[in-house]
C-alpha cells in the first residue's frame, strides 16, 4: 500500500489531519486499533480557536447546532457563588465564537469521520502499528490486521496514537514530565440541581475540588474531580461512594439519578522535545499530555495538525522546500511546553492537599480570582486565554513585517477578527479556501493586471481578498494601503506597505520554491 502521508491514529488529532490534507488533494492512509469512533465523551470542550478550524471546514453551524453553549463560568465554595463570569459577554468582539462548547470528543470523532466518508475516504480500522523504518525518501510502517500484515509506504508520517504512542516509543522521543500523586474521577451522569444547564462549575475546598460541565441532553453532566484519599486504595471504587463528599464539596444539594459512566484514573504532565523527526511528526496526545484545566488538551491536538498540514501539503506539491517542515516544532512546541506550565499550576493550586495551599485554595485565591473577574481589563484576557485566540508566531521564522505603519497587530498573530453586519458575509468566512490570502486593505482595488502579476510571484495558489479601510482597521493602526500575507490556518505570514518583488522574493526564498527564477535558471542552463 503506497500513500503520500500514513496516520497512525484515527482520534480526533488523527481525523483532524486526514481532513486538513483532503482539503488540499493529498492523498493520506489513516490507520487504528479502534473498530470506529469512540463511543465514551471524553474530551469535552471545544474553544473558539477550534471552532474557528471547523468554521473554515463548513462544519462550524454542525458542531455548534449539537454542542452546549456554556456562556457562564461560576466558583462555587460552601454551597455560595464565590465568582461568576458571563463567558458569552467577554468573548464578544473577538470571534463569531464568544463561548467555551461542550461538544464531546466521541461527536468531534464522528463528525470528522463522517465528513472523510462523504469525500470518498475511509479509514482502516481494527488495524495495528507494529514498526517504522525511515529511509531517505520514505516511510515504510509494517501494520497487522485480522492476522496478517503488511506494508504501507509513505513519504510522511504523522503520530496521532495518543498518550501511549507505540510509534514515539520506537522512534526514542523523549517525554519528559512525570505523573501527579492524586488520583481523579470522572463521571457522566443525570442530575438535578437549581442552577442553569449551561453553567460551568468548578468548587474547590480544602480537602479536594469538583466541576461539573454540561452535557447534550436537559440534565446530562460531566462531574470530575479529585479522589479522597480513603478511595485511593480501594477495589471496584463506584461514583456512588463518592457521591456523598461530591455533594459536600460545592455545598449545594444535588440528586443525581443514573450514573451513565465512572472511570477512576491518575493524570501525567509530559512534553516531547522535539515534535519531528527526520520523515516522522508527532502530533496531540502522542506529543504533549496534561491535566484537563482548562480544556485545552484536544484543542491542542487539532491546532498542531492545523498547522502542520498545510506544510506538508506544499512539500509534497513541490511549491514548498522541506525546511518548511523544520517550522512545524518551531511553532507548536513552545505552546506545548507553556500549556503544560499553565496547566500544571492550575491543577496542583486546585487538586494539592499540602495544608498551607489548601488553606491559601479556600481562604485567599477565591477571593482573589472573585476580585480579579471585576476588571474589565482582565476579562477579556481571560477569554483571549481559555479560547486559544491569542496564541500568536510573532518572532517566528515564517512571520515577517516590513510595513512602516503603527499597526496593532503583527505578523504572526491569528488574522484579526472583524465584525460584520446580519447582511455581511462573516469575516473569517471569506478565508475558507485551502490556500494562502492576500488580504489587500485600501480604497481601490488592485486592477487585474496587478493581481496577476502579483500571483506569478508566489509558488502557491493565492486568493486576492479585498476590504475597504473602514473605520474599524484604522482602529487597528491601518491608515494606508496595506497588503497582509495570510498562511492556510490563517495566521498572518508577512505584511507590507506595497508591492515590492524583490522584498517578496526574499521573504519566500528561506521556505518556498520560486518559480520564475527556476524558470529563468533551467533556460540558461538549457542553453
Amino acid at each position: 500500500m503506497n500513500t503520500q502521508v500514513l496516520i497512525v491514529g484515527a482520534g480526533p488529532t488523527g481525523l483532524m489531519a486526514a481532513n486538513q490534507l483532503l482539503r488540499f488533494g493529498i492523498d493520506c492512509v489513516v490507520i487504528d486499533t479502534k473498530s470506529g469512533p469512540t463511543f465514551e465523551s471524553r474530551a469535552i470542550v471545544v474553544t473558539a480557536r477550534s471552532l474557528e478550524i471547523y468554521q473554515q471546514m463548513g462544519l462550524s453551524d454542525t458542531v455548534v447546532e449539537n454542542g452546549i453553549e456554556m456562556n457562564s463560568f461560576n466558583l462555587f465554595s460552601e454551597g455560595k457563588r464565590k465568582a461568576s463570569i458571563k463567558i458569552g459577554e467577554i468573548g464578544k468582539g473577538m470571534t463569531d465564537f464568544s463561548y467555551l462548547l461542550a461538544y464531546e470528543q466521541s461527536q468531534n470523532e464522528t463528525l470528522l469521520y463522517e465528513n472523510l466518508k462523504n469525500n470518498g475516504r475511509e479509514v482502516q480500522w481494527e488495524t495495528e502499528f507494529i514498526s517504522i523504518k525511515e529511509h531517505q525518501n520514505e516511510i515504510i510502517i509494517l501494520a497487522k490486521k485480522s492476522n496478517e500484515t503488511f506494508e504501507i509506504k509513505a513519504e510522511y508520517c504523522i503520530g496521532c496514537d495518543g498518550a501511549k504512542s507505540k510509534i514515539r516509543h520506537q522512534m526514542n522521543f523523549n517525554f519528559h514530565g512525570g505523573t501527579y500523586e492524586n488520583k481523579f474521577f470522572v463521571a457522566d451522569v443525570i442530575m438535578n440541581w437549581k442552577l442553569p444547564h449551561d453553567n460551568l462549575v468548578i468548587s474547590p475546598s480544602d480537602k479536594n475540588f469538583v466541576g461539573f460541565f454540561p452535557l447534550k441532553g436537559d440534565r446530562n453532566f460531566r462531574v470530575l474531580g479529585s479522589l479522597p484519599k480513603a478511595y485511593f486504595d480501594k477495589e471496584d471504587i463506584g461514583f456512588e461512594d463518592i457521591e456523598k463528599e461530591v455533594i459536600k464539596t460545592i455545598g449545594i444539594p444535588i440528586d443525581f439519578e443514573k450514573v451513565n459512566w465512572f472511570s477512576v484514573y491518575n493524570l501525567h504532565h509530559r512534553c516531547v522535545d522535539n515534535f519531528s523527526s527526520g520523515r516522522l511528526h508527532l502530533a496531540g496526545d502522542s506529543a504533549h499530555i496534561h491535566s484537563p484545566a482548562g480544556g485545552q488538551g484536544m484543542n491542542t491536538g487539532l491546532q498542531d495538525v492545523y498547522n502542520l498540514a498545510w506544510k506538508l501539503a506544499l512539500v509534497l506539491k513541490k511549491q514548498a522546500k522541506s525546511d518548511l517542515l523544520t517550522t512545524y516544532n518551531e511553532e507548536r512546541l513552545p505552546f506545548a511546553q507553556w500549556l503544560m506550565r499553565f496547566t500544571d499550576r492550575m491543577f496542583n493550586l486546585m487538586t494539592s492537599d499540602n495544608w498551607f495551599i489548601a488553606k491559601l485554595r479556600k481562604h485567599i485565591v477565591l477571593k482573589l480570582i472573585s476580585k480579579i473577574f471585576t476588571f474589565e481589563k482582565v476579562r477579556p484576557i481571560l477569554f483571549r486565554t481559555i479560547s486559544q485566540i491569542w496564541y500568536h508566531y510573532n518572532g517566528k521564522s515564517l512571520s515577517l513585517s516590513t510595513s512602516k505603519q503603527k499597526l496593532l497587530f503583527h505578523a504572526g498573530d491569528r488574522l484579526p477578527y472583524m465584525p460584520t453586519k446580519n447582511s455581511q458575509t462573516p469575516f473569517y468566512e471569506l478565508f475558507t479556501k485551502a490556500s494562502f490570502h492576500l488580504l489587500h486593505l485600501a480604497n481601490t482595488p488592485l486592477e487585474n493586471e496587478m493581481c496577476t502579476k502579483i500571483k506569478t510571484i508566489f509558488p502557491f495558489p493565492l486568493k486576492i481578498v479585498e476590504c475597504q479601510l473602514t473605520d474599524s482597521w484604522k482602529k487597528l493602526g491601518v491608515l494606508k494601503e496595506l497588503f497582509v500575507l495570510i498562511r492556510p490556518d490563517n495566521y498572518i505570514a508577512y505584511i507590507f506597505d506595497s508591492f515590492e518583488k524583490t522584498e517578496i522574493e526574499n521573504y519566500l526564498r528561506p521556505y518556498f520554491h520560486n518559480p520564475q527564477m527556476e524558470t529563468e535558471t533551467s533556460k540558461i542552463r538549457a542553453k
